[in-house]
């Protein structure tokens, strides 16, 4: 059985309730949680002023990513999308283009430099566990 739970990256101060953190260059830290806590992103965002990502993760196999912006920039895919689909996950309102671009948007709001050939390579990979594609991701859009 894998991991199912919430994963925050954002520039923020420690995280009550977190399973699992870590800091990361430029004042980054990936947040692992136990479950999940809704609106946190949102809160996040509003909170510390910066673009934050997330990914809800289920049993490892899927994780829906979601991005936003302070100035409400939004969006939203899932790595390992096949596995979302067997699961019933509701349709994107995005193409995997449209998210290309979004993402390296979202990744330059944030003062990011992100890779765009890693970031599609990232978006389109299916690997064993969702956390690990989240964490390329990430590392393709610029967070170390």
């Amino acid at each position: 059985m894998g991991y199912t739970g919430r994963i925050l990256v954002a520039r923020t101060g420690p995280f009550p309730g977190a399973l699992f953190e870590q800091e990361r260059a430029g004042g980054w830290r990936w947040i692992q949680l136990d479950g999940d806590v809704p609106g946190a992103l949102g809160e996040l965002v509003e909170a510390t002023g910066t673009p934050a990502i997330s990914a809800f993760v289920l049993d490892s196999d899927v994780a829906d990513v979601q991005a936003l912006t302070p100035h409400g920039q939004r969006w939203r895919t899932y790595l390992n999308p096949d596995v979302a689909n067997r699961f019933g996950a509701p349709p994107l309102s995005m193409t995997p283009d449209e998210v290309l671009r979004a993402a390296i948007s979202w990744a330059a709001e944030a003062g990011l430099t992100a890779d765009a050939v890693a970031v599609r390579e990232a978006l389109e990979a299916h690997h064993v566990e969702a956390e690990e594609a989240f964490e390329d991701l990430i590392t393709a859009l610029g967070v170390v």
